[in-house]
């Protein structure tokens, strides 16, 4: 029937466009599955397909229900490094002793790691691209100005924390509940938008509401894409919800950014040289805390062209929540150690109290050092870090091979080993505060530190740049928590640690229970 009534020549290229389909469908296919085996060159996939299935689906799976079981599995067997399905590829999970050679090595390469994994040439992912320029200032402007800087912004972070509080966990003397994971966000957005953007953008709600969400869509949207096959995933960005949600809150961050960069930049242009050496160095308070980073940037930039908003948006997504993750997991810990809480009151009284918001003054807060220390040690915010991609082969000092274009991860498992920490599994708030009292162990015991035995912060030349603002963040907001509130962990609630794959995040789903009392010294007077 259907043949008297189409042409040949139509039915032929049907035929043709079935029998397309179909080679296009079986090649696919065959490339999913047998890629990943192409990658390894032979070696074993510990997380590898079992005998019913077809598709590489329920290995991913599996790494994101269990990650950390999978990893003590395989290092079991596999004592120096082992190829797993992560939860969208193969990866190279390398034993925390090569962390030493990893570190500095130019050929594990970072931004081609990240341009990869997050999508990077995509419109709305541009934050990952591997951009030299982009990369080089943020990173020169994070670590060479902002941490430099870290002691004139001291106090106008804590009048953000004071401000925040307030907001938030309110003036109520009664024992009342609070959303801990999503105050806590707020609040150190406020705080790090004082520092990048200045006021009055820090209080302005529509660009916190950004810089809060704009970092959850970005993730959700990034993984909506990857279950899409590569080549297709350009234009199904273009359709799916979570990736139009993003470049919707990326075109409204700079909407609501740029009259502050056209001022800012307007203003540094007109300056003479006199003037721009002044603005720089001078000591000045109120100079500093109007929220130097988009000058310092153009300084870094040194007239390279480069995306002024995007790094303003890569700023706050790299900062915020994982410090706000960081405070939000040390605060569960702290709400059922009472003594802890009050032996940090203590600390605060006596060097905040006597100095006041100076950076010296955080440094001497040595106990609350090693609770956060202590907290990131036992839930960093994955149990993988160093991510990079090779560029060329490498061979590590042992005979380990690690061929080109191979995704690596190095294992933080050591933090959690016997041969590292006494009692590795119990969380030790004062642990790190002793190891820092004796002789020749006073520098990694530190937060800010980083080495082979805590890779909380990453290490080598790509350890995170902003961690001593992140400290200083932490530390602020934390000294007005304990001398403000008391508190306490919800009768009904569990504050348990949220795994997803490699990735540890503090519940963002359990609240708290904290009342205002009485602090023994007013903090915003000093």
């Amino acid at each position: 029937m259907l043949q008297s009534l189409l042409p040949t020549s139509l039915l032929t290229q049907l035929g043709l466009l079935v029998a397309f389909g179909a080679v296009t469908s079986v090649t696919w296919t065959a490339y999913t599955i047998l890629s990943p085996y192409l990658r390894v060159k032979g070696a074993k996939i510990f997380n590898s397909r079992e005998k019913s299935e077809i598709l590489w689906t329920n290995a991913r799976k599996r790494f994101q229900a269990g990650a950390r079981e999978l990893f003590n599995a395989a290092f079991a067997q596999c004592p120096n490094a082992f190829y797993i399905m992560t939860d969208t590829d193969v990866e190279l999970i390398l034993h925390s002793k090569y962390a030493a050679e990893v570190r500095n090595d130019k050929r594990f390469d970072i931004g081609k790691y990240n341009e990869d994994m997050f999508h990077g040439t995509i419109a709305g992912f541009e934050m990952f691209e591997n951009d030299h320029v982009l990369e080089r200032v943020f990173v020169e402007t994070v670590r060479n100005k902002l941490t430099r800087a870290i002691g004139k912004f001291v106090k106008p972070m804590s009048q953000e924390a004071a401000d925040g509080l307030q907001k938030y966990w309110t003036e109520d003397t009664e024992w009342h509940n609070v959303p801990l994971h999503q105050s806590v966000l707020r609040t150190i957005a406020q705080e790090s938008s004082r520092v990048f953007q200045g006021f009055p953008l820090c209080r302005n709600p529509d660009w916190l509401r950004i810089t809060v969400n704009h970092t959850v869509t970005f993730f959700e949207a990034a993984e909506s894409l990857k279950v899409w096959p590569h080549p297709l995933r350009p234009l199904a960005a273009k359709f799916l919800p979570l990736c139009r949600k993003l470049r919707a809150e990326a075109a409204e961050a700079r909407r609501i950014i740029a009259p502050v960069l056209e001022e800012r930049l307007g203003k540094r242009q007109q300056q003479t040289e006199k003037t721009e050496t002044k603005f720089r160095d001078d000591d000045a308070e109120g100079e500093e805390t109007a929220g130097n980073m988009i000058e310092w940037a153009e300084e870094i930039a040194n007239g390279a062209v480069y995306d002024p908003a995007l790094l303003q948006m890569k700023v706050s997504l790299a900062s915020i929540h994982t410090t706000s993750d960081l405070v939000s997991q040390t605060l569960f810990n702290l709400a059922s150690r009472p003594e802890l809480v009050e032996d940090l009151r203590k600390e605060v009284i006596s060097v905040i109290g006597e100095q006041g918001w100076v950076k010296p003054a955080l440094y001497q807060l040595k106990l609350m050092d090693s609770v956060l220390k202590e907290t990131q040690r036992l839930k960093p915010i994955s149990i993988g870090t160093m991510v990079r991609t090779t560029t060329s082969a490498v061979t590590f000092a042992d005979g380990l091979q690690v061929p080109p274009n191979t995704r690596t991860l190095v294992s933080c498992h050591n933090m959690w080993t016997e041969s590292v920490h006494e009692d590795p599994s119990t969380f030790d708030g004062y642990r790190f505060l002793r190891l820092r009292q004796l002789p020749g162990q006073e520098n990694w015991t530190q937060l800010v530190s980083t080495s082979n035995n805590h890779l909380g912060f990453g290490h080598g030349m790509h350890a995170c740049p902003g961690r001593f603002f992140a400290a200083t963040t932490a530390k602020v907001l934390i000294s007005h928590i304990v001398l403000k509130y008391d508190l306490k962990l919800l009768d009904d609630q569990k504050p348990d640690i949220i795994e997803h794959g490699a990735a540890q995040y503090a519940n963002v789903w359990c609240g708290i229970g904290v009342r205002r009392r009485k602090e023994e010294i007013e903090l915003s007077d000093l």
